[in-house]
């Protein structure tokens, strides 16, 4: 609309930055908690892989060394996964803290939308009148112009 300038409408747009970089932050961590959910499942995988071809490999016949290194393996993989179990659950606090901070943006955002859009209205209104004095004015002049 023409002549209609928001004051704050700087502020509205920072505060809509900052509501877009908390969502791409948001998405970024949700992201990091499906990669480290994947290679929960990628260690699960192999240690139950392990313990199937070490129990084919007992039937066969395996040498000593390969015994002893199994329980290493599967510990280290376990460690790995608690790691990212770790991580997971240090992330799902950061996510939870985003989704709270994000909630306040939003609020914030639509406290200043809802001003814009009432002050628009009053704008209007005001233009609407002013209009319409015109043309009043205008018709009394004419109506004299006539006589």
């Amino acid at each position: 609309m023409k002549g209609y300038k928001f004051k704050l409408e700087a502020l509205l747009k920072i505060r809509k930055l900052k509501e877009e970089q908390c969502k791409m932050e948001l998405g970024r961590l949700q992201v990091q908690i499906s990669q480290h959910k994947n290679r929960i499942e990628e260690n699960q995988k192999s240690v139950q892989t392990s313990y199937d071809s070490h129990e084919v490999a007992m039937g066969e016949g395996i040498t000593g060394q390969e015994v002893r290194f199994h329980p290493y393996f599967v510990a280290g993989k376990m460690a790995a996964i608690k790691q990212h179990q770790e991580e997971i659950h240090r992330l799902e606090s950061i996510v939870e803290e985003r989704t709270q901070e994000l909630a306040q943006l939003r609020a914030k955002v639509k406290v200043l939308d809802k001003m814009k859009e009432k002050e628009k209205d009053i704008y209007k209104k005001e233009l609407e009148k002013k209009q319409y004095q015109d043309i009043e004015e205008q018709v009394q002049n004419w109506k004299q112009y006539l006589k």
